[in-house]
């Protein structure tokens, strides 16, 4: 069963620059710190159910700065708080989100590769072959050092 879709993204990210070792004032660490990083599109794409998995599949915008990458989000229906985020394209990924593990994977920018490691915190779904609402929240580990702290919320919504 295949079904056309609304997908809204809503993404905060919270990038953490390396701090020097000495210690700095509370002014000094706030002014280092970017404000966090708004990113919402909505975009059409489908939602498969066969054989017990949920696969949501749609095409990136230009505001992600992932344009032509496709996106596809699947889980098992037994098991739904257990994700995965597979990106095509110019930029490509496997992202593995479950609650309290951590995962390493390898990003491909096109222009060269490095590891990352995917830690989350929170991972709650409720979509099912209807649709639904997916929330994540996880750190992104560079190297053994926390980069960048995501809040992620996915919407999906039938096309009737």
């Amino acid at each position: 069963m295949v079904k056309k879709v609304k997908i809204y993204v809503r993404s905060v990210q919270k990038i953490k620059l390396p701090l020097p070792d000495d210690e700095l004032s509370e002014l000094e660490e706030e002014l280092l710190s970017p404000e966090p990083l708004l990113t919402e599109v909505e975009s059409e794409g489908e939602l498969e159910y066969k054989d017990g998995k949920v696969t949501i599949t749609y095409i990136e915008s230009a505001a992600t700065g992932l344009e032509n990458c496709t996106t596809t989000v699947s889980f098992s229906d037994k098991d739904p708080n257990s994700v995965s985020l597979y990106r095509a394209g110019p930029v490509k990924t496997a992202l593995m989100f479950s609650e309290g593990q951590r995962y390493i994977s390898v990003y491909d920018t096109g222009y060269g590769c490095f590891e990352v490691g995917i830690y989350t915190e929170r991972c709650e779904n409720g979509i099912d072959t209807d649709g639904g609402e997916l929330s994540i929240s996880y750190v992104v580990e560079i190297r053994g050092s926390v980069a960048e702290h995501t809040e992620l919320e996915l919407k999906v919504k039938e096309i009737l």
